[in-house]
């Protein structure tokens, strides 16, 4: 299981939000408070520490809850057709290779901004990495308990579509610089997301 310093901070932070935002932790903050207004400093910090420690049990209890779910995606067990379980399997097998389309676009981009300044991250897409990290938790399972990880294949494809995707964005930065009617059919367009 992943350990608790290895978690985001960004998710750590939405999980301690949750956390912060229960009634019975409320409680416990409110009687923290009190505790160090009337100078019971000592009970006050251990408190602090019993909250702590909850806040814990609470991140692992979310993790855990994330390897199982993990470890559910087996749909080989599924009474459904072959052809859609491997419609499933191959759509499965679309995420993690966008999972990992994202990790490396923004680590290159990173690796970019850091020619210029070692401080400087693309922070717009923080929220995605934390994401990441539990796509990794996932792909590891599927590494440790499938055939589909176990070859160069994976490595190659993820890369070729990496390529593709970069050479797509660049097909359309082109065209937005050389049509002059770029985004003129606003009506046209929105219709067909309606």
């Amino acid at each position: 299981m992943i350990d608790i310093k290895d978690v985001p901070q960004g998710l750590l932070d939405k999980i301690r939000k949750r956390f912060d935002a229960e009634p019975k932790v409320q409680m416990l903050r409110v009687q923290q408070q009190m505790l160090q207004r009337t100078g019971k400093f000592v009970e006050a910090l251990s408190l602090a520490k019993e909250i702590d420690v909850l806040f814990n049990k609470c991140v692992y209890e979310y993790l855990k809850d994330a390897e199982n779910q993990v470890q559910h995606i087996d749909v080989a067990n599924l009474d459904m057709p072959l052809k859609d379980k491997e419609d499933m399997m191959q759509m499965l097998l679309v995420c993690f290779m966008c999972a990992d389309v994202i990790e490396t676009s923004v680590k290159n981009m990173n690796d970019i901004l850091h020619r210029y300044d070692k401080d400087m991250y693309m922070e717009m897409f923080n929220d995605i990495r934390q994401v990441m990290q539990m796509s990794k938790e996932k792909l590891k399972y599927l590494r440790e308990n499938s055939g589909y990880m176990k070859d160069f294949v994976w490595d190659d494809n993820c890369d070729n579509l990496y390529d593709m995707a970069k050479s797509k964005a660049g097909a359309i930065m082109r065209k937005r610089k050389d049509d002059k009617n770029w985004g003129k059919n606003k009506e046209e367009f929105s219709k067909r997301y309606e």
